[in-house]
Parts: C-alpha cells; structure tokens; sequence
C-alpha cells in the first residue's frame, strides 16, 4: 500500500514528464486501436455489401441431368429443401432467388462475356442501395423488365452508354441459342478485385431467354439472422440436402482417402497413378451446392488480415521507441531521487518495495496512456464516422451508407493493453532494479 501511494505521488509531482511519457503511449495506442477498429468495421461494411450484391449470406444452387445427358442448373420443389427451410425458419431472416447465365454481350461490333444474375428487383431492395453507380440511373429498374445493369469496365469494353441497347446471346438449359435485347440502366463500380464482378438484371426475362418458368429459379439465397451461426447452418443445408445416393458416395470417397494414404509413392508421385480426369456420372433427381459468405469472404480477409499485421508491426516499431524513452526517463529518475531512496532505505524499506515503487510508476503510466488512446480513438472515430464519402464511387463498397464505421474489438485491446504495460514494466525493470540495490550509505551521502 505504501509503494502503492508513493508512486501515485511521484506520477503527480512530475506531471510535465508523466504526460510526455504516457502521450507517447497513447499514440501508439491509438494507431494500432483505429487500425483494428477500421479494418474491422470495412470487413463488416464489405460483408453486408457482398451479402446485398450476392443476395445472402447462404448460396444453395441445384443440378441435375436431362434425359439428354446434359447437366442442368435448376431448383424444383424439393420436399428435403421445404423441410429444411421450415425446420431452420427461426434462423432465416429472409430469402431471395436468383438465375444466372454467362452470356455474350454484344454492342455494336464489339463484344463481351460476363457473369449476369437474374433477380427480382422488388424482393432485394437492399441490392440496389449496396451498388455503387457510376452513371445512368437505377431508378425504375423494376419496372422495365428488360432493364440492365452493367459493371463499369463492362461497358467501357463494349463502348455503351446508359439508355443505350445491347444484345446478350445465351444458351438456353437444353443447349439452343437465344438472344434477347436488354436497356442499359446504369454503370456500377466492378468489385473484382474481391472476386465480385456481375452485371443484372430481372429474373422473369432472363427466364424467359433460359428456357425456364418465370417463377422458377436457379440459386436460393438466404440471409441468416445471426452470422455467429452462419458456418452452422450451412453445414446443416449441406448435408441435409444430400441425396441418400450422394451419402453412399461420401463414404466412398472417405475409403479412398484412407486407402491413397497407405500408396507408395516416389517424389510424392503414386507408382501406380490413375490417368485420365474424373467421370461424371450421371444422377436422380436434383443435386445441391451449399456455400456461405465466409468462404468467399476469405480473400478479403486475408487482406485485412495482412493490413493488421502491417499495423501491428508499426505498433510494435512505436512501442520499442517509447520503451528506449521510458528507459532513460527512469534511469534519470534514479538519478534525482538517490537521496530520496536512500532515506526511505535507511527507514527500514527493503529492495522489493524499491524497485516495486518503479515498477508501479511505470504500470500507472503505461495504464494511462493506453487509457488515454482508447479515448482519443473513440472520439476520432466518432467523428471520422459523422464524415460522408460520396464523393468516389470506388469507396462506396467499403462504406455503410456512405459513411466510415469502426468496429471495437474487446480482446484486441485488452491484448494491446496487456502488451503496452508488459513493454513498459520490462523498460522499467532494470532502471529499477539498480535503484534498489542502491546501499543506503552511498545513497545518503550523494550530493544529487
């Protein structure tokens, strides 16, 4: 208790010296809290804009074979589908369904092939106000049904302009060719740098070009109410919806994992390799493709994952620096206070309670400025997210409405913190430990 008051005093007395020392602190404190806090929060505004441009957060896409041995993509009432989506009905916040087609855009003279989703602009609202437009406009989308709308890149290749007409040439599911003429709306900003690259349009008339019902869809999407469950879940869908003859396969598959196991091989080359691919074959009735957001959130944070780590390392380089400053400010300390160690010695204190006095000092300092940061990164962040970007389209996709968010994470700033008071006992250590072992006679009798 009593190390406890005298380094509470000696923080106070020397107030110029405390605040430069826990200032420097903080400010490494609040580079490493806003950078974690800002990468989270554009991992979060990117998984709501990709969940919105995607149509969900869960991906479940159908196949089957014709009676001409053409695979299909194709969903139709299934009763394990239904079972499951009313088994998991508390989970699901919503749904959307989708088609799709990679279909030959043509302008002109010019052309280009490019992933195209068919949705229902009514149902997914949300879609449209997570684009980013370039040009043209996405009002009355709904409406037109042979309305289109394009990535910038993918128009700036074919050379449109928004209210302008390009064909699209697609097969349909039984293999013939269509084509259909589709009204360019709007250019919006292409995401492809994270795997996001598609143009849009209404689901009815890319139908009616596939060859299937209005109604009827390729992909069904859905949006789960808690994401903590979204791995969960999916796994549920995934193996709900497997066939009793896809079940028979897995373990078979499983068998021939062990049994490649046991092969022997020469440079990691089997002896006997099989030649040749895979052979698909033929199946019953409607086989399904589960996917999440978090399988194809990956890259994206993995990025945010190495930006972090960039943070943390500056964090680290800004740590080492105020520890080199601490360091020195103790052994000065040391210095100034001999007669004063001295007195306190020859009073009976012993070399613990010496040196657990500078160790103190520098825990309160160290508490303090990451303290200190904390605040200052919250009220900056509260300000930064007032801020709207609408300026540039090409940040709208790491935006929440146009605006910055953050994201606080607790267990990066207690580990933060935790790592802020470790540096700053370990600069104090040895500046302390030489003030205890200072002998009381030599202290007393310096003349500092």
């Amino acid at each position: 208790m009593i190390a406890l008051k005298i380094a509470f005093r000696n923080i106070s007395r020397q107030k110029k010296r405390s605040f430069l020392l826990a200032g420097a602190i903080a400010f490494g404190m609040l580079v490493i809290t806003l950078l974690n806090a800002l990468s989270g929060g554009v991992v979060e505004n990117i998984r709501v804009n990709f969940s919105h441009a995607l149509g969900g957060h869960i991906f479940i896409m159908g196949r089957e074979f014709s009676g001409e041995g053409r695979m299909i993509h194709k969903i139709r009432p299934d009763q394990r589908l239904d079972q499951l989506l009313d088994e998991n009905a508390a989970s699901i916040r919503g749904f959307s369904k989708r088609s799709q087609a990679v279909p030959s855009l043509i302008f002109g003279s010019k052309q280009t092939m490019h992933l195209l989703y068919g949705v229902d602009f009514e149902e997914e609202d949300q879609l449209l106000e997570s684009l980013a437009v370039t040009a043209g406009s996405l009002s009355g989308v709904s409406r037109e049904g042979n309305a289109l709308i394009l990535p910038k890149p993918v128009g700036e290749r074919l050379g449109v302009e928004p209210g302008e007409t390009v064909l699209v040439k697609l097969e349909t599911l039984s293999g013939q060719q269509n084509v259909g003429e589709f009204k360019v709306k709007a250019f919006i900003e292409d995401q492809e740098q994270f795997g996001l690259s598609a143009a849009y349009a209404n689901r009815s008339y890319l139908n009616d070009l596939l060859g299937i019902g209005s109604q009827e869809y390729q992909m069904l999407n859905m949006f789960v109410a808690d994401l903590s469950r979204l791995d969960d879940l999916t796994r549920v869908f995934r193996e709900g919806l497997k066939s009793p003859e896809e079940l028979e396969e897995s373990k078979f598959e499983e068998l021939e994992e062990e049994e490649a196991l046991l092969e022997v091989s020469v440079g990691g080359v089997p002896l006997d390799p099989m030649m040749g691919g895979e052979e698909i074959k033929p199946w019953e009735g409607t086989r399904y493709q589960v996917m999440s957001l978090n399988q194809i959130m990956e890259p994206v944070e993995l990025m945010v994952g190495v930006l972090n780590q960039v943070g943390l390392v500056i964090f680290l380089i800004l740590l080492s620096v105020t520890m080199v400053g601490i360091t020195n400010t103790f052994r000065m300390i040391m210095i100034e206070r001999i007669r004063e160690i001295g007195t306190m010695r020859a009073f009976g204190m012993q070399r613990r309670e010496i040196k657990r006095i500078f160790l103190l000092e520098a825990f309160f300092l160290g508490l303090l400025g990451s303290a200190g940061g904390i605040l200052l990164t919250a009220l900056l962040a509260f300000i930064l997210s007032k801020i709207r970007f609408g300026a540039d389209p090409a940040l709208q996709f790491f935006l929440r409405q146009g605006q910055i968010t953050f994201s606080f994470s607790a267990a990066s700033i207690l580990i933060n913190t935790a790592l802020v008071l470790v540096i700053s006992l370990i600069a104090a250590y040895w500046p302390a430990r030489a003030s205890a072992k200072l002998p009381p006679v030599e202290a007393l009798s310096s003349h500092t």
